[in-house]
């Protein structure tokens, strides 16, 4: 019996170096993907806050009778002195996609 000893000593060292290994490479990939979720998420909202926004559409003297969001677009109608207009402005990134001028 005296004989048993020690290979089970041996066996049961090399275990738990391999769980001990195996659990510290568990952590280190756990860490890994939350720095990447964070890192990933501070991108993402740089990204939508930098974006730049119409402020003024309507020329001077314009006003605008209605809005419509349809979908990811702004539909305006805009009326002033020389005749109605449609613009058309994208509400994701706030560009200007269009301005169609309608008869008089």
């Amino acid at each position: 019996m005296t004989s048993d000893v020690p290979a089970s000593t041996a066996s049961y060292r090399g275990l738990l170096a391999l769980v001990i290994i195996l659990g510290a490479l568990i952590m280190i990939g756990v860490g890994a993907l939350i720095a990447g979720a964070m890192l990933g998420a501070g991108r993402r909202a740089e990204a939508e806050s930098a974006q730049p926004f119409i402020t003024a559409v309507p020329a001077p003297g314009a006003r605008l009778e209605s809005a419509e969001l349809q979908g990811n677009r702004i539909l305006m109608r805009l009326s002033s002195g020389e005749g109605d207009e449609l613009v058309i402005v994208d509400a994701n990134s706030g560009r200007l996609l269009g301005r169609v001028r309608l008869g008089q």
